[in-house]
């Protein structure tokens, strides 16, 4: 995965798999390509399976179903070696999918500049729970642009390219559970 600074931190990317209710990626980002491949069409236990990593994945063939079906109460996560490294993975239903994230060095504190404001962390709550902007600026009591602003600094304090990248990275830093 590579490797980005910001204010002179190392940020390394989020690999994000995006997977439909009947256990199939359908989408992934470019680091989720460089870490398992082109995967999309193929079953999710499988695509992480290829990760060869050292230490049990919460990964089988009905999981996303099961994620799914559990909701936002009951998301999958597991602290994997792979390569000599620490990485978190995490798996978070969000609408009609689940997004996994694998994120190495799941397991560090954010660091002071990806803190949060209250109204931050509504929003990042909001997303989670499958808002889009419009319907969580109407739950505010907010413009619709001010919700895109706060998104944009979310994904911003968080390096993260996409809404759904926000609310994993949420959950991999501890804001949400």
């Amino acid at each position: 995965m590579k490797e980005t600074r910001i204010m002179g931190t190392p940020i390394t990317r989020t690999a994000i798999t995006i997977v439909s209710r009947d256990g199939t990626v359908d989408r992934q980002n470019r680091a989720s390509r460089q870490l398992l491949g082109n995967c999309i069409g193929q079953r999710c236990c499988d695509a992480m399976a290829a990760l060869r990593a050292d230490g049990a994945l919460p990964c089988h063939e009905a999981c996303a179903g099961r994620l799914l079906k559990a909701g936002l109460e009951s998301p999958a996560a597991a602290s994997i070696r792979r390569e000599g490294r620490q990485h978190l993975l995490a798996c978070v239903p969000v609408g009609d999918n689940v997004i996994c994230s694998i994120t190495p060095g799941g397991s560090a504190r954010p660091p002071a500049w990806q803190s949060l404001t209250a109204r931050e962390l509504s929003v990042l709550e909001l997303l989670a729970a499958g808002e889009t902007t419009s319907s969580a600026a109407i739950q505010l009591g907010l413009s619709t642009s001010t919700v895109r602003t706060h998104v944009e600094k979310l994904r911003l304090k968080l390096g993260a390219s996409t809404q759904a990248a926000v609310v994993a990275r949420g959950y991999q830093l501890g804001y949400l559970y």
